[in-house]
């Protein structure tokens, strides 16, 4: 055979166990063959190729999406009962007992009259009569409700002060007398004497330490999948850098900080209402004669039915302002911890992983002492509930909180430091820490630099191991 011509443009070239054959070039945009250089050419890809590829991707994201989701589960059901310990130590009302409030006696105090009222029309009302019945187990609901009265209790043998409706006034909260069966004492211990008390309460329970766990799993498994998402547009809209580069490797960093704490405040928002679900599931007392909400869906409902619909769910201001505000400053607080390490304090991870672990560590202290009472105001103003409907079951806390609502923000918090900060008597001079309430606007926050030291720990011992293993 002749040689081949190697000026045509399709000359044949040899290809092993194939012979001689025309060489045809489909096109570059094709699919079905790959570019070749040298001159030589490549081996073809098929296109049923890529599809397969495509769908192994698909397959091993969905596997690492569904192993994520059941590890954050977990890490949530193990972090959960410090969890509730904490939020029954912030909404709690531990005033000083010079400086206590209580309810009035005067027909001005309609708002505690209107909670005994309600609670007094729900207890007895038929669809209480029939959960009592499934409780007991007994179809005899007047001796349910007798069952419910404990008349060996001191309020039965001692003479106390009633409103004009006859309601008994609870004069402290440090009153066991006068203190509901469901109610725990006043906790002044903190995380772990929380836990211990909620074990031994009746109607509580182990159970009672993974309250709104749940509803916690699904707020951040939403976050998860929301905020990047809406950071990711927000960046493309307004042309921005990629979301995935870190902002300490940008040189304006100001545009792309807006986009990423915009988007955690808008989806911290409309998330809210998980938020506010979680903490009265938590607060609430597990009886089945005091519980006002089954689940996360029917208190959902009622919150719907009871508290002003979408409106008042959203944009009452007792919820608006405190979410808000800590949707913005948690973010802002946290995203730029890495800046002021890199750019103000001129540490790098890299080269001093000890310096930096060590100045994360104080930023992180200072974060939790910005953002700590403000998540404690936050949740004190979710167990409000102002708009009620005759006849419902009263909101019924497992600890004490402040019988007169917060009017706001700066009310909550002038009110905390001047009226609280643990119980001393009468009297008694007042000190910095207990004196001033700042004892109850930082409730938790030992919990909380504990695991921001434990965190500090791992990482010096890696940076330490790494050096070594350079060594």
């Amino acid at each position: 055979m002749p040689p081949a011509d190697q000026s045509h443009p399709f000359a044949t070239f040899p290809v092993a166990g194939k012979g001689l054959r025309p060489y045809f070039t489909p096109g570059l945009t094709s699919d079905n063959y790959t570019t070749f250089s040298g001159g030589q050419m490549a081996t073809p890809v098929p296109y049923y190729a890529n599809e397969h590829d495509d769908l192994i991707d698909s397959r091993a994201a969905a596997r690492e999406l569904v192993n994520y989701t059941v590890l954050k589960f977990i890490t949530t059901a193990m972090s959960c009962p410090f969890d509730v310990s904490k939020t029954l130590l912030q909404v709690q009302y531990m005033p000083h007992e010079d400086a206590e409030v209580v309810a009035s006696k005067s027909s001005s105090s309609s708002d505690e009259h209107d909670q005994h009222k309600e609670y007094n029309e729900a207890e007895f009302s038929e669809e209480e009569d029939d959960e009592n019945d499934d409780f007991y187990g007994t179809g005899d609901t007047t001796m349910n409700t007798a069952a419910s009265f404990n008349h060996d209790d001191p309020e039965f043998k001692q003479h106390m002060d009633v409103d004009a409706s006859g309601y008994v006034i609870r004069k402290s909260v440090y009153d066991d007398a006068t203190r509901p069966s469901y109610q725990l004492k006043s906790l002044d211990a903190g995380v772990w004497q929380g836990i211990g008390r909620l074990m031994k309460q009746p109607h509580e329970g182990w159970r009672a330490l993974f309250k709104g766990q749940y509803t916690n799993w699904l707020f951040e498994i939403a976050h998860l999948f929301f905020q990047p998402t809406l950071e990711g547009v927000l960046n493309d809209v307004f042309d921005l850098y990629d979301d995935t580069i870190p902002l300490v490797h940008l040189d304006r960093v100001g545009p792309n900080l807006a986009t990423l704490v915009g988007s955690n405040l808008i989806v911290g928002f409309l998330l809210s209402p998980l938020e506010l679900i979680r903490t009265r599931l938590v607060v609430q007392s597990s009886s089945p004669l005091y519980r006002k909400y089954r689940g996360p869906l029917h208190a959902l409902k009622t919150i719907l039915a009871e508290e002003g619909g979408l409106r008042g769910l959203y944009l009452s201001s007792h919820h608006l302002i405190p979410t808000i505000l800590y949707h913005t400053i948690t973010p802002l607080l946290q995203n730029t911890t890495p800046l002021i390490i890199d750019r103000l304090f001129k540490i790098s991870a890299n080269d001093s992983p000890f310096l930096y672990s060590l100045a994360e560590l104080g930023l992180n202290t200072l974060e939790v002492v910005i953002t700590l009472p403000l998540d404690t105001i936050r949740k004190r103003m979710q167990c409000q509930i102002r708009s009620r409907v005759p006849g419902k079951k009263r909101f019924a806390p497992v600890v004490a909180l402040r019988p007169v609502p917060y009017t706001g923000v700066m009310d909550a918090c002038y009110r905390i430091v001047k009226e609280e900060g643990g119980r001393r008597k009468k009297g008694k001079k007042r000190g910095l820490l207990t004196g001033m309430g700042l004892r109850g606007l930082y409730q938790g926050f030992g919990m909380q630099c504990s695991s921001n030291v434990i965190l500090f720990v791992l990482h010096a011992i890696n940076g330490v191991e790494d050096d070594y293993e350079d060594f």
